[in-house]
């Protein structure tokens, strides 16, 4: 019995860590969405950089500092400089497309890293996991309906932050075998905000007291979702915490109805199942292999951000 209500609290902690992660990172998009209505993308991510930077430092002195020491500092560096790109062009789409839209295709991310993940590491794909790919990416054709409806530049933007991100998550995976999610955050912000700096400086604008507000939040949000995601795939299988993750569109359409005005479309849902079921496909598999191969290292393709 107390095993039975170990494991019963265990999920709804699980759960909850979960929904605070998607809720976070649906606040995080939609302050970002509300910055671009005043800033261009270049400033919004070096700003994002630099709080996330000043958020990370009070949690790096509880242990004294001690999280700064990496084994991987040259591979924190590539993932954090490939990742410049990836912010600036996942700002650039969030000011253009509706937040659902964002969600769907943002979904996207885990089937390129699975692609990836043959093309770079060389894994073997076999027929399920191809299959997986089609649908999902039958559900990105679903999402955009080219011929139907013009392709928007942020939606271009968009699968091209997905593409980049994806490789970035191939990093982090190196990433996390001995340094600490802490570590990885610290290095990703600080990393980053040099060369968001000097980029920002040839568009610069200045800054009110409402956008260091926005800023802030955003900064914490993004804190909340790393932290709250981690420690929930920590605590349970992938394969549990995965159809979770799916409450983000949930949260980004009410927010973009009732705050952005945007009216939820139909297809955006449709092509968002599609996409989502491909990649709890593979999730599933992943799990399965796992189990069956335990020794070998696989690529991590839960995380959606």
């Amino acid at each position: 019995m107390k095993i039975l209500n170990y494991n019963i609290n265990t999920k709804l902690v699980v759960v909850i860590l979960s929904l605070i992660s998607t809720i976070s990172a649906a606040i995080m998009v939609s302050g970002i969405k509300l910055l671009s209505a005043d800033l261009n993308p270049f400033i919004i991510a070096f700003y994002r950089c630099l709080f996330g930077v000043i958020i990370i430092l009070p949690f790096l002195s509880i242990n004294k500092f001690k999280a700064l020491k990496t084994n991987f500092i040259k591979l924190q560096f590539l993932r954090a400089s490939i990742n410049v790109y990836s912010m600036i062009s996942w700002f650039i789409a969030i000011g253009t497309l509706q937040l659902e839209k964002a969600a769907a295709i943002g979904f996207t991310t885990p089937l390129f890293t699975t692609l990836l993940a043959v093309i770079v590491l060389g894994e073997v794909i076999k027929t399920h996991r191809i299959t997986a790919l089609i649908v999902g990416f039958i559900g990105v054709l679903v999402v955009i309906r080219p011929g139907f409806v013009s392709i928007e530049s942020g939606t271009l933007w968009l699968l091209s932050a997905a593409l980049s991100f994806s490789v970035v998550l191939i990093i982090v995976k190196k990433l996390t075998e001995k340094d600490t999610s802490l570590t990885t955050a610290f290095y990703h912000m600080f990393f980053m905000t040099p060369p968001t700096f000097i980029i920002a400086l040839f568009f610069w604008e200045d800054i009110s007291l409402y956008h260091v507000m926005i800023f802030s939040g955003v900064a914490c949000a993004g804190f909340v979702t790393q932290i709250c995601l981690t420690q929930s795939l920590k605590m349970s299988d992938t394969t549990f915490v995965m159809p979770l993750q799916f409450t983000k569109l949930i949260w980004l359409s009410l927010i973009g109805y009732f705050i952005f005005v945007e009216v939820p479309v139909i297809w955006t849902w449709i092509g968002a199942i599609i996409i989502f079921s491909a990649v709890m496909h593979i999730t599933y598999r992943e799990a399965f292999r796992k189990k069956d191969i335990p020794q070998k290292t696989q690529v991590e393709r839960a995380i959606i951000d």
